[in-house]
């Protein structure tokens, strides 16, 4: 969302708590001033959310009945050489990474749709993980930043990301390309990496992603967009990635852009560069499919599962356990 990205409201904190859902983890804040606006909010509502810098904060807000906020990026556009940052001569190279670690930051991703100087985005898929890059991986790691890939990040830049990792790295919201072939969805082979690392897929509830892909490149993506399906077909792509990793490296990654203005986001592929028609459909703001259009209905998500013949533990890895053994082993504190 860039630099236009809206802090989270009441209206969002509201719907975590009436869902009961614990984490939030909020992939918004790019710049100093979001940073800022979102620390505001948090001190605004302290009595409810908590921002969590460790694994042991997370357990220190649910002891305090609040919700743990986790900060990450949808791209590392900020640490960039046209952002500032020194990366031809300093030995290593100077960037602001620290600083926004000091901040809050516990979660990072490398590119967003289009590739940059650090490796390839998914409408980049043959672009690799550049020198940069990898020092930025390999930086995160040390410092405890959960490294994201999949989803926003090319195919290649993402397996060689896997190739180097030394600790868990996810997706923190992506869909199943094997079950709709839609750019934003992720490989088998990069979910398989993310297992291999102990890492965690995250599922996002976007029907485009589910429904929509590069077998439509042709329609029109506003008069043959399909009817927006259910969370029956969201529970289907946890059925095929227990069959494919397991239920140990699945999780909910609904992507449901809180704090984003909906009435007036306008996602429209005929006049989007990072927005391509092979990848939505015009719309008004995101659809998320019916029974999980918001963090209140996850009820909806635990009900199907049940009904699929998922166990209690099962339900209770994939509903948010996951997460938690990875932020407990990717960061440092």
């Amino acid at each position: 969302m860039g630099s236009d990205v809206s802090i989270p409201d009441e209206v969002h904190l509201s719907r975590y708590l009436k869902g009961g859902v614990g984490v939030w983890c909020y992939n918004g804040p790019e710049t100093l001033r979001e940073f800022s606006q979102v620390l505001e909010f948090i001190d605004a509502s302290s009595d409810r959310v908590m921002l969590v810098r460790s694994y042991s904060d997370i357990q220190r807000a649910q002891d305090s009945d609040r919700i743990a906020m986790v900060l990450g990026w949808q791209n590392a556009k900020a640490l960039e050489e046209a952002a500032g940052n020194e990366w031809r001569l300093a030995l290593p190279p100077k960037t602001a990474l620290r600083g926004f670690y000091e901040l809050g930051l516990r979660i990072a991703n490398l590119c967003y749709n289009l590739a940059n100087q650090f490796g390839g985005g998914c409408l980049d898929p043959s672009a690799p993980l550049t020198r940069a890059g990898a020092h930025l991986i390999n930086r995160m790691q040390d410092m405890g930043i959960l490294v994201d890939c999949g989803g926003h990040t090319g195919e290649q830049t993402s397996l060689d990301i896997l190739r180097i990792a030394q600790r868990p790295v996810v997706c923190t919201h992506s869909n199943v390309a094997a079950l709709n072939d839609n750019p934003r969805c992720t490989s088998d082979r990069v979910i398989e990496g993310i297992a291999r690392s102990g890492g965690v897929f995250g599922i996002t509830a976007v029907d485009a992603f589910m429904q929509w892909g590069r077998n439509d490149i042709g329609k029109d993506p506003e008069r043959d967009r399909p009817p927006v399906t259910d969370v029956r077909r969201y529970v289907d792509e946890i059925d095929y990635l227990v069959k494919l990793v397991g239920p140990d490296h699945i999780g909910l990654g609904p992507d449901f852009y809180e704090g984003c203005d909906q009435d007036n986001f306008v996602v429209d592929p005929d006049h989007s560069f990072h927005y391509p028609r092979e990848m939505t459909y015009k719309q008004r703001g995101v659809q998320c499919v019916h029974g999980f259009e918001n963090v209140d209905e996850v009820a909806n998500v635990r009900a199907e599962c049940i009904n699929r013949g998922y166990s209690a533990d099962v339900i209770e890895k994939i509903l948010g356990g996951n997460w938690l053994r990875v932020y407990a082993a990717a960061w440092n504190r």
